[in-house]
Parts: C-alpha cells; structure tokens; sequence
C-alpha cells in the first residue's frame, strides 16, 4: 500500500494537462586542488545554478527535473600526476574523494579540464568546464549545460545514439529526445525515487 502510494504521488500532475512532474534531488561539488590545477573548477554558485536552469529547460520537454539541494566546494585527493598511459577519466574519478557522496542524491562534480567533456560510469557525474563540442542546428547555447544534462541521461539509463541533434549524441551540442528516451528516463527516475523515499 505504501509503494502504490508513493508512486501515485510522484505521478501527480504538475499542472494541468501536463506531463507529471518527477523532481531528482542533485548535490553539487566544486572541486578543488592546490596541486592538481586541471581539477580545480573556477565555476562559481551563480554559474551552477545558471547551469542548471539550462539543464532543466533541456529536460522539462520529459517532465524531468533536478533540483540542487546543496554546493560544496570539495577538495581532491592528493594523487601523483597522470601518467600518460592513465585514462583522464580514471584519473579524475580517484582523485575525486567518494566519502563526501550524499547517499540520497545525484552527485555532481565540475572539474577544470579533463580529456572527456564528462563521464558517468557510478557515481558521481562527472562534467568539465571546457567542454569541446560541435554546434548543430537547435542545440543548446551553454556547452557545460548540455555535458550535464548529456551525463545526466546516462544516470537514467540512457545510452549514447549516432543522431547529431539528440542529447545523448558525444561531442555534439544537441538537445533532442525521443519518446522511448523519454519514457525509459522517466521509469528510471521514478525506480531512483523510489529507492530513496522508502525506508
């Protein structure tokens, strides 16, 4: 009884006529490093939070939204330099200190420069701030914008596709959703809901 609901409230409308709502709580990680400058993000809270209105406005069209519920500046493990044979990802990734996760929200961390424009593969998400891309036609205007919500996707599920224009495309700038997209991101918000709400 519990479980119908609570999945009858995740499904209330957000207004009439439209798509319900579902709203992923996100904690936001600015990191910092004194000796590793390629980790230390100069985004700011203001720039997040415009960053996050523009991810937003790319995920309204699913009835999906990530609220930030904190940004912490969040200081990198001390590693050796990357070896040339280490894949940046990797790298970042151990450097980035996995304790300081919130167990019942989405992890996002903005690093300085990295060789991919972000990654998810296990928390957290992990978005650069120099993102390299190519422009097409209706895509977003906030290249960090579009990474996050690029790498958002792959948090629910999404995988990348070939067409230029869609979200999950790599290195483009696209901003685009199919219906299966759409509805497969939104059962797997609900899934992330679910687990978090319930006892």
């Amino acid at each position: 009884m519990k479980i119908v609901f609570l999945l009858l409230s995740l499904l209330a409308p957000c207004a009439a006529g439209q798509t319900p709502l579902l709203s992923l709580p996100v904690h936001v990680h600015l990191m910092r490093s004194s000796s590793q400058p390629r980790m230390q993000t100069t985004l700011t809270e203001n720039a997040v939070r415009d960053i996050f209105s523009e991810v937003n406005a790319i995920w309204s069209h699913a009835g999906i939204r990530f609220d930030i519920v904190a940004i912490h500046l969040l200081q990198a493990l001390d590693l050796p330099p990357k070896k040339w044979f280490v894949r940046d990802r990797n790298w970042v990734k151990a450097a980035i200190p996995a304790a300081q996760f919130n167990t019942a929200a989405i992890d996002v961390c903005f690093v300085r420069d990295m060789g991919p424009n972000g990654f998810f593969y296990g928390e957290p998400v992990v978005v650069c701030e120099m993102p390299e891309f190519t422009k097409v036609s209706g895509g977003s205007d906030n290249p960090v914008a579009r990474v996050a919500a690029h790498e958002l996707g792959h948090v629910l599920f999404l995988k990348h596709r070939q067409d230029h224009t869609n979200l999950m495309a790599s290195g483009r700038n696209g901003v685009s959703l199919n219906h299966q997209e759409i509805r497969d991101a939104r059962t797997r918000a609900m899934q992330i809901l679910s687990q978090w709400r319930l006892p």
